[in-house]
């Protein structure tokens, strides 16, 4: 989530849905979770719609903690598209399944650790 806050990300996913760039297929993990906490606190648009603006194709998958099949269902689908890049927008809930620090910020590039 923090990645698509920063502006280089935006500029170069406008010129990739400009360029038609068919064969792109990015993976976005929508957690909600940056290095330094929640992106409430300073991020609230709709990414989906913003690449749709940029002329990408969006596929949501809407749980992509155990829906593995969707996961591949999506990157089906974005392959049979060919005239514009794809983002597969899957929703999921960092540091999944461990009992203290999943949905938080503290999981974040760290060793869940032995009591995890």
């Amino acid at each position: 989530d923090g990645c698509n806050m920063e502006g280089i990300s935006g500029e170069a996913c406008s010129l990739a849905g400009h360029w038609g760039l068919g064969k792109l297929i990015a993976i976005y993990d929508d957690n909600h979770i940056s290095i330094d906490g929640s992106t409430d606190i300073a991020f609230t648009e709709d990414v989906g719609k913003r690449f749709e603006a940029y002329g990408w194709e969006v596929i949501n998958v809407v749980n992509g903690n155990t829906d593995l099949g969707a996961i591949e269902a999506a990157i089906e689908q974005a392959k049979k598209t060919t005239d514009k890049p794809t983002m597969i927008k899957v929703t999921t809930i960092i540091g999944y399944g461990s009992p203290n620090k999943a949905d938080s910020y503290a999981v974040h590039g760290a060793a869940l650790g032995a009591d995890e």
